[in-house]
């Protein structure tokens, strides 16, 4: 969204203090270079907000996911035997 221009009593457009003339700034690309070190800047700024897990913690967490793989597993084996044995029930003569 861009602002109209400042205008005095007779409609001209009245110059910018910051702007001498009353033309449009250009933008000023930074170097590649320029772009690399705000990058890292940025980086080294996020990487000290982040809150790292406990030793406790992350075995915590490892043990959940153990668990809940091993849920699942079961949950498919049974599930894959139960399909096994209805498909044995229904095709007595194809299955092998």
């Amino acid at each position: 969204m861009t602002m109209a221009p400042v205008k005095d009593k007779t409609g001209k457009p009245v110059p910018d203090k910051q702007n001498k003339g009353g033309k449009t700034p250009q933008a000023v690309e930074p170097s590649p270079l320029q772009q690399l070190t705000d990058y890292l800047k940025g980086v080294k700024s996020e990487w000290h907000k982040i809150t790292w897990p406990t030793p406790p913690q992350i075995w915590g967490q490892t043990i959940v996911v153990l668990v809940m793989v091993s849920i699942v597993t079961i949950c498919l084996f049974i599930i894959d035997n139960s399909f096994h044995a209805l498909i044995r029930l229904i095709t007595p003569h194809l299955s092998s």
